[in-house]
């Protein structure tokens, strides 16, 4: 078995495994990589130099010693170029003869191996190289993966395989290879079936990858999709039964990518029926609402404003921009087959409220990102969508929102570092999270998304139901009178409008909300 040297011309140490090596990060090896060919140059530079003087007074003035220098010195990087794949610093023999061993595998497990899982482990890091994947994809390594993995009950082989797997998908070859021989990918999917966690990670990951990175034009993956066995229902389980959090997350993620694949980036109206009769089922929502309650658990002090059983501190921006996945699958259902969620409809909206129990706090709301604006724009669908449904609690949440944002435009805060919210769990966002987040937004946008949200809400509601939120609120009047004023410059032409605004500023001056002291904890049916 080749030493792990051969993987490279820098040291072995250099090349450690990290557990799930993502195709956007900046692989720390290359720089390294590089610095032992520098070096060899020069010791190849001053060895010939060293050898030049007899020539020099042999050789003819027409020919200079440097000239001969170069040539004798790009032939030797020829040569030492040839183990190389393309213009990287790995070693085709490294890559050859761990797909010769893994060929011979057979039923052994990799923790009786530990220098076979190192070299695996160093193969999956160098998958994100591009002239490594297209090497990869010259020697078939797809068929001999999956059906190693159909045969293989060692999970850490099989995650390992799929992670490589999912690193390869972010060369266009390989999506050119699944959509060829499509029947590959069905195989791959029937792993969904699996049991173990990060193997479906991986998986997850991989399907994300595809679907987010495929030309549009070129491939149309849903006719490719449905023809997997019980695709919804094993996403549908996954969802509903999983509570490995970084599983959750990435199942969402490829939901997500799909709805988004299918129905708008492949825009076929044709096979939109087909999609919804495949995708639009009452098990995928009631997995999707198990997972959300697993990942953002609810008790019952969400009325004095807490977050109750989920510490608020620790919300990450991966924290947000999974809500938002969530959020945006439900939007998606809600616009284009509103029918599947008639029965649904609290679930849903307790969703929407444990998003704004986590955003009415300052330090989850500030600083306003893509993932903010996207959240915002789900709510005012969901709510535009799913009306006649009112909770006083997530109403009383929005406008301190709004009121929040209002208030950032009159006085903009001073820059800062990011927020604890970004920061905790000790790790700092990926790159991959950080393109998605997309920077900071206009605080104006937000405050506007928000302000629509809240007509959509109140619009089919009665005076007297909005009135006894308001009072358990403690809202303000002038909040009201603001947002109502921005209502009819942003919105004018919209049929309900005045007749929305002025039912609000009835509800507020009738409760005399900025002057009483009416509790939090009131309930509806305290007013009249």
């Amino acid at each position: 078995m080749d030493s792990s040297s051969d993987i490279t011309n820098k040291p072995a140490e250099a090349m450690e495994h990290k557990e799930s090596p993502n195709a956007e990060e900046n692989h720390p090896e290359g720089e390294q990589a590089k610095q032992p060919e520098s070096r060899s140059e020069g010791a190849a530079t001053t060895s010939e130099q060293t050898n030049t003087p007899q020539e020099e007074t042999e050789q003819p003035a027409s020919k200079e010693p440097e000239e001969e220098d170069e040539a004798k010195l790009q032939e030797k990087l020829q040569t030492l170029k040839g183990d190389r794949i393309g213009e990287t610093m790995y070693s085709e023999r490294f890559v050859l003869s761990t797909i010769l061993k893994l060929s011979k595998q057979g039923n052994r497990l990799l923790e009786e191996d530990e220098e076979f899982e190192q070299d695996l482990c160093n193969l999956w890091d160098m998958t994100i190289e591009p002239d490594v994947v297209r090497f990869l994809l010259e020697q078939e390594v797809i068929e001999l993966f999956l059906a190693l993995a159909a045969e293989s009950e060692d999970f850490r082989l099989i995650e390992i395989l799929f992670g490589i797997i999912g690193n390869m998908c972010c060369v266009e070859e390989m999506h050119d290879l699944f959509y060829r021989q499509s029947a590959l990918l069905v195989t791959f999917c029937d792993f969904l079936s699996i049991s173990d966690a990060p193997v479906l990670v991986q998986l997850m990951r991989t399907l994300t990858t595809l679907f987010d990175r495929s030309d549009d034009e070129r491939f149309h993956w849903f006719g490719v999709m449905k023809r997997v066995d019980n695709l919804t229902e094993k996403l549908a389980l996954i969802l509903a039964t999983s509570t490995n959090r970084a599983l959750l997350e990435h199942t969402a993620e490829t939901v997500n990518a799909m709805i988004n694949r299918f129905t708008e980036a492949e825009v076929d109206y044709a096979q939109l029926n087909e999609f919804y009769r495949l995708f639009a089922k009452s098990c995928l929502l009631e997995g999707l609402f198990e997972a959300f309650k697993q990942l953002y658990p609810l008790t019952g002090r969400e009325t004095e404003g807490t977050s109750g059983g989920f510490d608020e501190e620790t919300l990450t921006l991966k924290d947000i921009k999974t809500m938002r996945r969530f959020l945006e699958i439900h939007e998606h259902f809600i616009v284009n087959a509103n029918e599947l969620y008639e029965a649904y409809v609290s679930e849903v909206d307790q969703c929407v409220h444990r998003v704004l129990c986590s955003f009415v706090k300052e330090s989850v709301l500030f600083p306003v990102t893509k993932n903010h604006i996207c959240i915002f724009v789900s709510i005012s669908n969901i709510y535009s969508g799913i009306m006649y449904h009112f909770r006083a609690e997530s109403f009383i949440y929005m406008v301190k929102i709004y009121d929040q944002l209002a208030e950032a435009l009159k006085n903009p805060p001073p820059q800062e570092e990011p927020s604890s919210a970004a920061e905790n769990n000790g790790t700092a966002m990926d790159e991959e999270d950080a393109a998605d987040d997309g920077g900071e937004f206009d605080v104006e946008t937000a405050c506007a998304e928000v302000r629509e949200a809240i007509f959509f809400l109140v619009g089919p509601i009665d005076e007297q139901i909005i009135r006894a939120a308001i009072q358990m609120g403690q809202l303000k009047e002038s909040t009201f009178e603001q947002m109502c004023r921005e209502l009819r410059e942003t919105m004018d032409g919209e049929p309900l409008l005045y007749q929305t605004c002025a039912k609000l500023m009835n509800a507020v001056r009738s409760t005399g909300a900025e002057e009483s002291d009416i509790p939090m904890q009131q309930s509806n049916s305290e007013e009249q």
